[in-house]
């Protein structure tokens, strides 16, 4: 054990060694790569091909205007000027500088094209709109070079070509020192990892397990923010603009409508309003998640506002009957934030007239007793599955979520009513029956424990 000892640490020993080596030699590579970097001079083509490019973008120009195109004015013409221009301030530079240059026949056609580029600049600029004469001197004038600009891309190109191979070459032997201590390392590393194989392996295991697990995490925290993000932004924005424009046509704001138009409007109205209920819904989750609510806790009368609650959903479902039955037989004051209360039992509301049969009936109940306030909501449809009841109140789940479920709804009511409730104080049960129906079961203290922000006191 002690020589196995003693041989970890003299292969550690060598492969440090070793490893000093290479980074040495890496260095020295990084150096030569760099000097190669700087004579590839990778921008010559391209402004080679720029410059024979404008020119024939520019003497197109020019014979729209003398055709007198419309939509070719001295302006048009001007510009391309410009362009060109600039195209042929450094046109190949790299090239332009070696000492070759100055010996190829291409350079005096190149000089020569910037004499004339200098030589008609006043002319362009002051170039009037119908004036052709001008414009047929300039285009003979630069007509005269395309065949020179063509064979000086060509050169540009067999000079690229002559500098990639040189670099090619030198890369490569560079390559092979690389490959040399490469290969040294690769064999002390595999004999060091053979030696320490067993202990790290566990280790190994669970990082990589650490590492994925870290990497999912962020990929769908990632993947929600950016989904609440479109819908806050792209979806809830326009989808109040129209739901606007409906509620002008259903009002009679924008004139009488005929019967048929106006019952269509009815629709596309309450269908906006469904939508705009899902986004709320997905919103209201996310504020959850970051403890984000501020509760407005205020007085209010429990009895009107479930009759505000029922009457909302009435209208949005027409040929459903919510029947609210109170059982205190007057005023239930109690101190809350009545704008979460009322989603709660909209959503209750809204899960129940989902999941009934038509023309069947839900009870919507209210009542006190000398603490504490009652809500119930009972619907006589499908019922829960025994299957799905311990997961009633979780988020994005629901009863059937099937491809070619009969209800709608992003599966959050449930959840968020759990959590304005329990921010309240109170609780919320259920019992159900598959085949007869669910009753859902809410009660909360008439005087809040919840301060204005949201935090127990």
């Amino acid at each position: 054990m002690q020589r196995l000892f003693a041989l970890r640490w003299i292969v550690a020993a060598a492969l440090v060694v070793v490893f000093a080596m290479t980074t040495l030699g890496y260095f020295s590579l990084r150096d030569n790569l760099s000097d190669l970097s700087s004579t590839k001079r990778q921008g010559a083509i391209w402004e080679a091909n720029q410059l024979e490019f404008e020119l024939l973008r520019f003497s197109n120009s020019l014979a729209m205007f003398i055709a007198e195109d419309p939509d070719t004015t001295a302006d048009n013409v001007r510009f391309r000027f410009d362009i060109l221009w600039s195209r042929q301030a450094a046109p190949a530079s790299d090239i332009r500088d070696s000492p070759e240059w100055s010996r190829a026949a291409e350079a005096e056609a190149v000089e020569q094209f910037g004499t004339l580029l200098r030589e008609v600049d006043n002319m362009v600029v002051t170039l009037q709109d119908g004036d052709t004469e001008t414009a047929k001197y300039l285009h003979t004038a630069f007509r005269e070079f395309f065949l020179p600009l063509h064979e000086f891309t060509i050169l540009v190109k067999e000079k690229q070509a002559e500098i990639d191979l040189e670099a090619r070459e030198e890369i490569w032997r560079l390559s092979q020192f690389s490959a040399m201590f490469g290969s040294i390392i690769a064999f002390v590393s595999l004999l060091l990892a053979a030696l320490f194989y067993i202990d790290a392996r566990s280790h190994r295991r669970i990082s990589s397990e650490n590492i994925r697990l870290f990497e999912e995490s962020q990929a769908a925290y990632k993947a929600k923010v950016e989904f609440l993000s479109t819908v806050s932004h792209e979806l809830r924005t326009p989808l109040t603009s129209i739901k606007g424009v409906l509620g002008l046509f259903v009002g009679g704001a924008l004139g009488p409508l005929s019967d048929k138009a106006l019952e269509m409007s009815q629709i596309a109205y309450r269908s906006s309003s469904k939508l705009e209920a899902l986004i709320n819904d997905i919103m209201d989750s996310a504020k959850l998640e970051r403890k984000g609510w501020n509760l407005k806790v205020k007085d209010f009368d429990l009895a009107q506002l479930a009759e505000t609650a029922a009457e909302s959903h009435q209208i949005y479902r027409i040929g459903r009957l919510i029947r609210i039955v109170n059982k205190a037989g007057g005023e239930i004051q109690m101190q809350a934030d009545p704008i979460r209360i009322e989603q709660v039992i909209s959503n209750l509301l809204s899960n129940a007239i989902k999941f009934s049969d038509d023309k069947t009936n839900v009870i919507l109940t209210v009542d006190r007793t000398d603490t504490e306030a009652l809500i119930t909501v009972q619907d006589f449809g499908s019922g829960i599955p025994k299957s799905f009841k311990s997961r009633i109140f979780e988020e994005f789940t629901q009863a059937d979520s099937s491809d070619t479920r009969s209800a709608g709804g992003t599966g959050l009511g449930l959840s968020i009513a759990k959590h304005i409730v329990e921010w309240h104080g109170g609780t919320i049960s259920f019992e159900s029956t598959e085949g007869l129906g669910t009753t859902f079961t809410i009660t909360l203290p008439l005087r809040s424990s919840v301060s204005p922000l949201g935090e127990t006191e």
